[in-house]
């Protein structure tokens, strides 16, 4: 295939300096042209007066026909170089097409067998060899000085080896410290306590003096307006006896005005009628009875007079102690309102003063409490001042230092990985994270390990994205994805790069073809051709139409007539259908793989010989324009 190729190359160069040479031609054409032009402009040009003689008139003309004959001569040449030019291109482009026909005929078509095979799907990345055992050693000797580091970065160490050493005389001096600082602290704790016992005691009593005032406040309002509520009983009693015997006053001078004006009417209709004699005694007796009764009636007029100047002074001391229970009852209101406010504010202020002796005793309790957990932290610590490595591994990261005192902040005293077990992290683009599952198999493969395929494991799969990274222009989020690497392989480092292969689906035991064996055809349909051996080897018709056509000097197809040349095969017309003893068969594609499709078809079966388009014998885009007739 690789000397079909070399073939193909070379003919497409030979066409290039054939177009080159053309355009050489053309160009000298046109220089030979312009001096053509230039002779028949001086032939053309006539002399504008004959005052010359007719020796001068001979001399011209025989001048002008040389010229002429000169200039005939050189067109016969310039047309005899053209023509042997063009010869030769049409030449050269019949045979160099011929020549590329014949190469990508024998170019283009492969031949494979329909094999039955595993075909597998997968999702292609890379990734970064890191460990799957990742320990960074803390302590929480804050402060204290770092005796021994025995391992720097690059190290191997072994599981239980010491690592770092604390200074055993730091401890202690750390530990007596603490000892003088927790009796401060108690001391503290000692005075602290009384000043809050005196502000508690002493706002308690200021609290409850001030509700004791407030109540006493409003019992004497109270009392006050009970006071006032009894002397407006006792007026408006008095101002009610008063109206009643007004009242009865009234009542007794109506009867006896009653009785007066039926006495007269008596008396008179008696003296008028003639039987009461006033001068007698009957007549002397009734004047008399009834100048008594005139005597009770003025009497009595004059009782009503009494009552209706007293009554007034009765109303006015019925509304001034009506005044007095309102005044009283206000006073009572606002007494009862300052009286709650103090018992409120007493409350709050009583219990902010216990929220603050409480909060007192804590802080000073935890302030001791604190001091001497860590003096225990460091007694406990004194007997395991050293470190020791928790795994075996590798050192990758070292933070402590000889002779300083290690601080939390600063980071890890210092990071193994083991190198024993092996994980690989990769980004997966949010368009394929969909069809990553835990637990799918992984083929991992280095540069280190060469052709060797690592068998590995989905392990995780992040639930939220990585935002992209703008730098690199990408505008996709990515999921990380970690894969346990099942093989134990001494040539695997940290931080290397993997390429893995993460097995999606795998279809076993399926018929399959090499991708390029399928064709498809106008409407979507999936087709392969299959070759008959035995039809294969008969003759070859003539003139068969199909194949790659050939263009000759006449514009037609090579062995074509003129009248009846053959048209085109059709743009969507396979080159594999033109193949001695092809057959089509219409399959349906099952799963894709890297190099090989599963087909399905009843047609097909295992061994059958199958035509393969190799991309290898394309022609140039130049040439095939202009076999199409681009040019």
């Amino acid at each position: 295939m690789q000397r079909k190729n070399a073939e193909v190359e070379r003919l497409s160069k030979d066409i290039d300096k054939s177009e080159e040479l053309t355009e050489e031609i053309t160009t000298e054409s046109v220089t030979d042209k312009s001096d053509i032009e230039d002779i028949s402009e001086e032939i053309k040009e006539k002399p504008k007066k004959k005052t010359k003689t007719k020796e001068t008139d001979s001399v011209s003309v025989q001048t002008f026909n040389r010229k002429k004959k000169n200039s005939w001569i050189k067109w016969v040449i310039i047309a005899a170089v053209i023509a042997g030019i063009v010869g030769f291109i049409i030449y050269r482009v019949v045979k160099v097409s011929k020549q590329v026909a014949e190469a990508l005929a024998a170019g283009t078509t492969q031949e494979a067998e329909i094999t039955r095979m595993d075909i597998t799907n997968s999702i292609a990345t890379t990734g970064t060899i890191q460990s799957k055992d990742v320990r960074t050693l803390t302590s929480p000797l804050a402060g204290v000085k770092i005796e021994e580091v025995n391992y720097k970065v690059g190290d191997m160490v072994e599981e239980g080896a010491v690592v770092v050493t604390f200074s055993v005389e730091d401890i202690n001096k750390k530990i007596g410290q603490l000892e003088e600082d927790i009796t401060e602290a108690k001391q503290a704790k000692a005075l602290d306590s009384g000043d809050r016992n005196y502000t508690y005691v002493n706002n308690y009593d200021l609290q409850t003096y001030s509700v004791a005032t407030s109540y006493e406040k409003f019992q004497k309002a109270g009392k006050d307006l009970q006071k006032a509520k009894d002397d407006l009983a006792k007026a408006c009693e008095e101002t009610g006896d008063y109206k009643r015997k007004y009242e009865e006053a009234k009542e007794k001078i109506d009867g006896k005005k009653d009785e007066l004006y039926k006495s007269q009417a008596k008396y008179n209709e008696d003296v008028t009628a003639g039987t009461l004699d006033p001068t007698k005694e009957e007549g002397i007796r009734r004047q008399a009875e009834i100048a008594e009764i005139q005597a009770k009636v003025t009497e009595y007029e004059s009782v009503i007079k009494t009552y209706d100047t007293g009554i007034d002074t009765y109303i006015r001391a019925e509304e001034t102690a009506q005044n007095a229970v309102d005044t009283a009852q206000r006073n009572y209101d606002l007494a009862y309102v300052d009286f709650n406010k103090a018992g409120y504010d007493a409350g709050f202020s009583n219990a902010k003063t216990d929220y603050n002796y409480n909060k007192g005793n804590l802080q000073a309790n935890d302030a001791v409490k604190n001091l001497e957990r860590q003096k225990e932290q460091n007694e406990d610590t004194l007997e395991n001042y050293i470190v020791t490595a928790p795994i075996s591994g590798l050192v990758t990261e070292v933070n402590a230092q000889e002779g300083n005192g290690y601080q939390a902040n600063t980071g890890a005293l210092m990071t193994i990985q083991a190198v024993d077990v092996f994980e690989v992290a990769t980004q997966i683009d949010e368009y394929d994270i969909n069809n990553v599952k835990l637990g799918q198999r992984v083929v991992i493969m280095t540069d280190a390990t060469g052709d060797d395929e690592l068998e590995g494991i989905v392990s995780f799969v992040a639930p939220t994205a990585t935002r992209p990274q703008t730098a690199t222009g990408s505008t996709s989020n990515t999921f990380e994805v970690k894969i346990d690497v099942l093989n134990k392989d001494e040539r695997l480092r940290l931080g290397m790069s993997a390429k893995i292969n993460i097995i999606v689906d795998t279809h076993r035991d399926v018929l399959a073809v090499p991708y390029d064996a399928i064709e498809q055809k106008e409407g979507g349909a999936n087709v392969i051709y299959v070759l008959d051996k035995t039809a294969s080897n008969a003759a070859p018709e003539e003139n068969k139409s199909g194949g790659i056509p050939v263009i000759g000097i006449d514009g037609l197809m090579k062995g074509a007539n003129k009248e009846d040349s053959a048209p085109a095969a059709p743009k969507n017309t396979s080159p594999l259908a033109s193949v001695q003893g092809a057959r089509e068969v219409p399959v349906q594609i099952g799963l894709e793989g890297d190099y090989f499709t599963e087909v399905i078809s009843q047609d097909i079966k295992e061994g059958m010989t199958v035509l393969v388009n190799s991309q290898a014998g394309e022609l140039p885009d130049g040439f095939t324009m202009m076999m199409e007739g681009g040019y």
